[in-house]
Order: C-alpha cells, then sequence, then structure tokens
C-alpha cells in the first residue's frame, strides 16, 4: 500500500471540482478492501461452495444467433446468458491487438478518469495518460481499477457496437427522443453537458486483484460485458423478494468488509470468463466481480421493455438505501414519461410530444392494426403508471416535450385496457412493438459533421482569416490496430464500398480501419526552410525506403503551419508535443495569441447554447443539484392527477 503521507504529483486540472461526473462507483461499497476485508477471498475463489454444477436457473449457455427479439419476447431476460464466442451476437469490438494504449489514442491522453484506490477506498482523478503509465508498469505500488469511462463521442464508439438485440430494445434509442441524443457533443460524463442517458458504451480497465463487491446496476438497468484481454470471475445472485431484502439489509449494515454477502444467501453460484467471452445479466442480479488478470473489457447498460417490474424495483432499493442522485440513472423518471408516451403513440396513433415536424420524422407509428404486446411489456406499463403515482410531486420529473401528462396516463389506461386480452403466443413475432429508428444514413452524419463544426465557430467566434489556414490530409501510419485489421464489412462505409456491393458514393474507408494514429505526409516541408522533415528537399517515395527515423516536423493542431522547431528557434526541451497525433503540437505563435486557451483539437465539443435535455427552450442554469441531473422538468404536477 502506497505511503499516503507522501505528497502527490502535482498536474493540471482538466475540470472544475464543482462540476458533477456521473459514475457508479456509489454501489461498489468496499470494493477492492485488500487491506480491510475481514473474510479469506482466496476460500471464495477456490472453494466448491459457489460451483455452479451446486445450483441450476444461475445461468444459461447458448450461442449468439439464438439470441434474437423472439427469444426475448417469450422468455424475457430472466438469467444471465454466456456466450462462449461473439459470432451471432451482432458485437463488434476492436481485435485482440487493442491495448490500453490504443484506448488513450482514442479517447485522448488528457480524459480525465475516476479510478478508484483498492485500499483506501477513495476515488481520485487520473488523466488517461498516467493511467496507462500505472497500468503498464509493473512495479506497481498501489492497486486501482477504472470502471467507469463512458466512451460515446469519443473515436473508440467507431470500434464498439453493442449486440444487435442491445440496439433494438434499448431505451435511449428506441424511447428517448433522437434529435436530444443527436445533440450530444461531450464526451464525457458531466451531467450539466449530458442530453441523453449515456450509459451505452462503457472500457473496463482492471489490474490483478481488483475486487468489486456485490452490487444491483444502476437503475435496474441489464449489462452486457465482453472480455478482450484478460479474465473476470463473477458471483451472480438471483433477484428474489428475499434476497433483495437481505441486500438491502446488508447494504445498510455497513459491514460489507465483514461480511461476503455470497455467505448470507441460499443460492450463489462462481462463473469465470475468459477473453472471447460474453456475458449478459438481467436486471437486477446482485453480483460481485474479481480480476485474476490484468483485463481490459467493453459493455454497456441498457434499459428494456422485458424487465419494467424490477427495474423499477431497483429503483425503489435505490431510494431505500439512500443512493446519491448522481450514482442512478441518468433521467431515469423522464424516461419512463417518454416510455408511455412512445407505446402511446405506436399502438393508440396519438403523439404527446410538443416537437417539430422534422424532429418527428423517425416518430411514425405502425399500422393501424391490433398489435399484441407480452406480458412483460402489459404488467411494466401498468407498473410505471403506479410508481409514477408513489411519487411526490417533485419528484415526477416531467419532461416539458411531454405537452399533457395527464391525457398521457389517460392514454396509457386506454391501452392497458385494449391489451388486457392480448395472446402472449400472438405477442411472439420477432418484431419490435417500438421500431427502433433508422440507421443514420451518409448523408445524416455529414449533416451532423457540419453542424458540430458550426458550433465550434461560433465558441471560438473565428474570423475568416482564422478559418482559411490551409490543413493537409496526414496519411496512414500503416502500424496501429486499426490500419492492420479487414474492413468489417458491416458499418454505413463498408455497405457503400462497390467491393461490398454499395455505390461508392461516400469514398470513405470502414470505421473500423480509420487510422488512429495519422502521420504527415513524407512530402511536407517546413514553412521556413522548404526541407522536409528529414532535411531534404521534398520528393516522391517513388522507388525510394520508407525513413526510419521520425520526422522532425511539427505541425500545429491551431494553424497547420508546419516548421521545423528549430527554424523558429526553439529546441526540442522547449516545446510540448500532442501525446494523441505524431508531430503536432501548439506554435509559440497560436499560443501568443491565446488561440489554445479553449481550443479542443480532436474532437469539437462546444455549443453555442445549453440545450435541455427535456426541452430545446429551456437553457437557464441552475445550482440545484437536482435540477442539475434533470433539468427543464415539470414538477407542477398533482399527484392525484395520475392516480
Amino acid at each position: 500500500m502506497a505511503d499516503e503521507s507522501a505528497p502527490l504529483p502535482k498536474r493540471r486540472q482538466l475540470r472544475e471540482r464543482t462540476r458533477k461526473l456521473y459514475t457508479d462507483d456509489w454501489t461498489l461499497g468496499d470494493e477492492e478492501i485488500e487491506g480491510r476485508r475481514t473474510f479469506q477471498l482466496d476460500e471464495k475463489i477456490e472453494g466448491d461452495k459457489y460451483n455452479l454444477s451446486n445450483f441450476s436457473g444461475l445461468f444459461r449457455e447458448m450461442n449468439g444467433s439464438e439470441l434474437n427479439l423472439t427469444f426475448l419476447q417469450k422468455h424475457g431476460l430472466q438469467i444471465p446468458l454466456l456466450f462462449k464466442e461473439k459470432s451471432g451476437l451482432g458485437l463488434r469490438v476492436p481485435s485482440s491487438n487493442f491495448s490500453v494504449n490504443d484506448v488513450r489514442t482514442c479517447v485522448g491522453s488528457k480524459r480525465v478518469l475516476d479510478v478508484m484506490d483498492v485500499n483506501t477506498q477513495k476515488n481520485e482523478d487520473m488523466t488517461m495518460k498516467e493511467w496507462q503509465k500505472y497500468y503498464e508498469d509493473p512495479n506497481k505500488e498501489r492497486l486501482l481499477n477504472v470502471i467507469s469511462l463512458e466512451f460515446s463521442h469519443t473515436k473508440l464508439e467507431n470500434y464498439v457496437q453493442s449486440p444487435a438485440l442491445v440496439r433494438q430494445v434499448d431505451w435511449v434509442d428506441v424511447v428517448w427522443p433522437r434529435h436530444l441524443k443527436e445533440a450530444q457533443v461531450e464526451s464525457t460524463n458531466l451531467l450539466e453537458d449530458m442530453m441523453y442517458p449515456k450509459v451505452q458504451k462503457y472500457c473496463l480497465m482492471s489490474v490483478k486483484g481488483c475486487y468489486t463487491d456485490f452490487h444491483v446496476d444502476f437503475g435496474g438497468t441489464s449489462v452486457w460485458y465482453h472480455i478482450l484481454h484478460g479474465g473476470k470471475i463473477f458471483w451472480l445472485i438471483p433477484p428474489t423478494e428475499k434476497n433483495l431484502t437481505l441486500y438491502q439489509e446488508w447494504v445498510l449494515s455497513g459491514k460489507q468488509s465483514d461480511v461476503f454477502f455470497g455467505d448470507m444467501v441460499d443460492r450463489c453460484g462462481r462463473i469465470s470468463l475468459t477473453a472471447g467471452m460474453t456475458l449478459f445479466i438481467p436486471t437486477g442480479w446482485i453480483h460481485a466481480v474479481y480480476t485474476p488478470q490484468d483485463s481490459l473489457v467493453f459493455g454497456g447498460n441498457f434499459l428494456h421493455s422485458f424487465g419494467i417490474e424490477k427495474q423499477l424495483k431497483v429503483a425503489q432499493v435505490e431510494e431505500h438505501t439512500k443512493v446519491p442522485q448522481k450514482f442512478r440513472y441518468p433521467f431515469f423518471t423522464e424516461m419512463l414519461w417518454y416510455v408511455l408516451e412512445r407505446y402511446v403513440h405506436v399502438l393508440l396513433g396519438r403523439s404527446h410530444l410538443d416537437i417539430t415536424e422534422s424532429q418527428r420524422q423517425h416518430l411514425v407509428p405502425q399500422q393501424h392494426q391490433h398489435i399484441h404486446i407480452t406480458p412483460f411489456e402489459l404488467h411494466g406499463l401498468k407498473a410505471i403508471v403506479m410508481y409514477l403515482h408513489s411519487l411526490p410531486s417533485t419528484k415526477k420529473n416531467v419532461p416539458e416535450l411531454i405537452r399533457d401528462p395527464v391525457a398521457l396516463i389517460h392514454d396509457v389506461r386506454c391501452l392497458v385496457e385494449q391489451h388486457r386480452h392480448d395472446n402472449p403466443e400472438t405477442a411472439v413475432t420477432g418484431n419490435p412493438v417500438l421500431p427502433p429508428p433508422p440507421p443514420l444514413s451518409i448523408a445524416d452524419r455529414e449533416r451532423m459533421r457540419v453542424a458540430r463544426k458550426g458550433f465550434v465557430k461560433i465558441r471560438h467566434h473565428s474570423d475568416k482569416s482564422e478559418r482559411a489556414f490551409p490543413r493537409r490530409r496526414r496519411t496512414r501510419c500503416k502500424k496501429c490496430e486499426a490500419c492492420t485489421r479487414q474492413d468489417c464489412r458491416e458499418c454505413v462505409f463498408c455497405q457503400d464500398m462497390v467491393k461490398f456491393g454499395g455505390s461508392g458514393r461516400a469514398k470513405q474507408t470502414c470505421l473500423m480501419r480509420q487510422c488512429l494514429r495519422p502521420m504527415l505526409p513524407v512530402t511536407s516541408s517546413c514553412k521556413v526552410c522548404n526541407l522536409d522533415g528529414w532535411k531534404q528537399h521534398p520528393a516522391p517515395l517513388t522507388g525510394k525506403p520508407f525513413p526510419t527515423i521520425p520526422s522532425t516536423l511539427m505541425e500545429c493542431s491551431i494553424c497547420f503551419d508546419i516548421v521545423h522547431p528549430e527554424c523558429i528557434g526553439l529546441n526540442s526541451k522547449e516545446i510540448t508535443v500532442n501525446d494523441d497525433l505524431p508531430n503536432s503540437w501548439e506554435c509559440p505563435q497560436c499560443c501568443e495569441q491565446g488561440r489554445n486557451l479553449d481550443y479542443r483539437p480532436r474532437q469539437p465539443r462546444g455549443r453555442t447554447r445549453k440545450l435541455s435535455v427535456s426541452s430545446a427552450a429551456s437553457s437557464a442554469p441552475t445550482t440545484d443539484s437536482e435540477r442539475a441531473m434533470t433539468p427543464s422538468k415539470r414538477s407542477r404536477l398533482d399527484p392525484n392527477e395520475i392516480a
């Protein structure tokens, strides 16, 4: 254990301390408490008591092709599902060559992580660059764990696609207003910048020996894990009424370090996962995790319509155990309103959203024929109404996009009455009642890219001369994980390629093959001396071997000027290079003029004004913690109106 009295190295604070960062660390309790744990973890790992052979019904091994919407409509997601191979799941992850260094390249060296110190049980901030140095250090003095790196809206999201079934049922994709999700530009999980529940894509980086104590995933979300490197050991406990009651008592007792929760219940099974395996953990399952070797894992959390009652039960458990709001599922109550509205819109053809026609284009209801819904959905809708009714008026959190919540509840009652006699067998169609929005076309992607560039121009008040700086097209490094892999054949750009039967209009490389560290062209020359990076006159490499030493040219990430540092009177010790892009820096001239003060070179995240999660109309900031997490919500609803 590191000496806590030793001074910590100073480092630049990259975000304000007062800003609330969403994470799920609260649920971990006494996570990785090697120095304080009183029970022997080795006995729990190696003992026969938790062998799955002693129990039945604690998990099910399946092939990827067997997991589809028909299975979910028929059986729900009741027990953990294990897949030894990812084929058939529609899951996309990087190749086995992908490393923590590649994670750093994708999310940025300056990305601030919430890191848990195992022995002190304290969270600390660490940049991705510092984390990589720690992770790769063979002589670790402390045990640290990263389990809350949500990487949507970074380069890494191109390399990870959640399983196909998850994309079909995840409420974020099929219920949450799409224009709000598309308005998200911030890649971190700052609550005040969150436009939708940003919990869909996580990267977990754990070193050998990490132990995460028993917990239930926030908001009753189901979760999928894919082991890219290393391994994990899970202890699984079913969410029976008795077990959830015991869990509440165990959390409130404050004796997590003295009692292994698996010893308090009748059924607790242990399962080991190795590289290449995928595990689905359903709503409410209580589980603990141990890391037997350094691991890199991808996963995601999702709410869905086939476990609503359990999801609401977990929300009540969180209320009883007094989980702070910032550690719960973001916008959980707002999401419930949107679920009701979406079902009413699809099944009754009535929309209660106050949005424009352009925003409504993806919300067209299905044909006006009677669609049978499953018992999971029917009972879940009734449970949502009862749950919302039980909340005090100040916590109903009606989104401002919902025009008339009372009329919506009335329509939900009509819907339930119309579908109370639906045939469960007829409801198993393999088609979703709530259709997911169509995938973004190439034109949509270009429109969003241009819009985000507009945000940056307004934010920096760039004049014509600044926007006119020339920028050279960089070339592949031919060494990174992306450059050395094959086309995925699944992304929108692969489907557009002529060799795969497309039109070839986009002329873009596969999303999975976009170079992580693009290089300056070998023909680039210094603005001052007109020589290349090897002090030669620029010339094509036709018939010549590729240079073995790196170029000494530096390209400014702001004005894009290319120079030799020595040509402008600097030596190698006086320059600060970009850790994420070769031969890149912020030149002295831009720094002197202050162009670098509010500049984010790789991915613009600024926007001209604050958009409301529940309405684009309200943008007033507030210091109230609850309103900061769920801005612009209606709370003046009479509690008797939804009785």
